[in-house]
């Protein structure tokens, strides 16, 4: 009896090793319609992770496109979500829109962007897929996610991957066009990189180094985050790191943020807000040109480069001006409310007019 009863635990055991590696290269080759390359999802996913399902949806009419593969503890290993248009399309840029991008530029003019957590948004032109209300260019959206990467090689496999898995979903979708270049053996996106305020002269987010700025920033630092083809660039102004500050003790990033320039290009949707910009969303409103606007908290410029709509904005960082622990909230003077109107409209003009000599663009509207 016991000689059975062991017979078949063994034989149990026998059949799990050898089903739990078929049904791992199962799911490899068949998730997400095949097309994920082999050599790039091995990367991507920690050694020895066992993979656990996958799903895949398409619907044309909807113009939509999502597929899933997750390991055995239902863990993302590989998400990706096309969106043509939409209300989905809509939420899904306001939440990356949000969320302070870009965390990383892209190599070579891919049009997209990292943000945070191994997450690769590339928006190539669709064609085939109609204009907009305004007349407007379809962009096609793509989110890849790939929850595991970490490292520069898997965030090599990362980038590729989401290149390869965007180019499938716009041929999929009937977009027509050209399919967008792979990126460089090796190539990474770009987390930017901060120099002396001095030093950004000349660069793309030279109307930091060259205009007015508050007090504090004058010796502090600048991350520039800005990309050719790009369709969301960033400059950053931080104020010079203080002994007390978390950041400093870290020692990875200057001190807090103090302006913030934005460059934004195709379209973006109607509810695009970001932290510091006030309480109202960025002017992107649908079926109409982008118009200029000026607050207390945010300057807007719009132009119109190759082709499709681009927007500037410069507003102030999420917490400016700051108070110390204690101090009581003093309401700003209308003198003072009117200042920051004037020196809004001075970052946006200054970067605006640089940006737009440094692209193909015409129509530049200052508020």
């Amino acid at each position: 009896m016991w000689g059975s009863a062991w017979a078949l635990v063994v034989l149990v055991v026998v059949g799990f090793s050898v089903r739990a590696p078929v049904k791992d290269w199962w799911l490899a080759r068949e998730a997400c319609g095949g097309k994920l390359p082999r050599g790039d999802l091995e990367t991507v996913r920690p050694t020895g992770m066992r993979l656990g399902a996958e799903r895949e949806s398409f619907d044309e009419d909807l113009g939509q496109y999502h597929c899933v593969l997750t390991n055995d503890e239902d863990k993302v290993v590989v998400a990706v979500d096309a969106y043509l248009g939409g209300a989905d399309r809509e939420k899904e840029l306001s939440f990356a829109g949000s969320s302070y991008p870009p965390h990383a530029v892209l190599p070579g003019g891919l049009p997209g962007f990292e943000a945070q957590n191994s997450l690769v948004y590339l928006m190539p032109e669709c064609p085939r897929g109609g204009k907009g209300p305004a007349g407007e260019r379809r962009r096609l959206l793509v989110g890849t996610w790939t929850y595991f990467a970490q490292s520069r090689e898997e965030k090599a496999a990362m980038l590729r991957l989401a290149v390869r898995m965007t180019n499938e979903v716009t041929e999929k979708l009937g977009c027509g066009g050209e399919p967008l270049p792979a990126p460089k053996d090796g190539a990474v996106p770009d987390t930017g990189r901060y120099v002396p305020r001095a030093e950004a002269k000349g660069t793309a987010c030279d109307a930091l180094a060259t205009t007015r700025v508050p007090a504090e920033g004058r010796d502090g630092e600048v991350r520039i985050a800005i990309a050719d083809g790009g369709v969301v660039g960033r400059c950053t102004l931080r104020a010079p790191k203080k002994a007390g500050d978390d950041a400093y003790r870290s020692g990875t990033r200057p001190g807090r943020p103090l302006v913030e320039l934005t460059s934004w290009r195709g379209d973006w949707g109607t509810n695009l807000r970001e932290m510091g910009s006030g309480p109202d969303p960025l002017p992107m409103k649908e079926g109409a040109a982008w118009r200029p606007a000026l607050t207390e908290y945010r300057a807007w410029a719009v132009a119109r480069c190759d082709g499709e709509n681009a927007g500037f904005a410069a507003h102030w960082g999420y917490d400016y001006p700051y108070r110390e622990a204690g101090e009581k909230y003093e309401p700003p003077t209308a003198a003072e409310r009117k200042e920051r109107r004037v020196l809004l409209r001075e970052y946006v003009t200054a970067f605006a007019k640089d940006q737009v000599q440094r692209g193909n663009c015409m129509g530049l509207q200052l508020p």
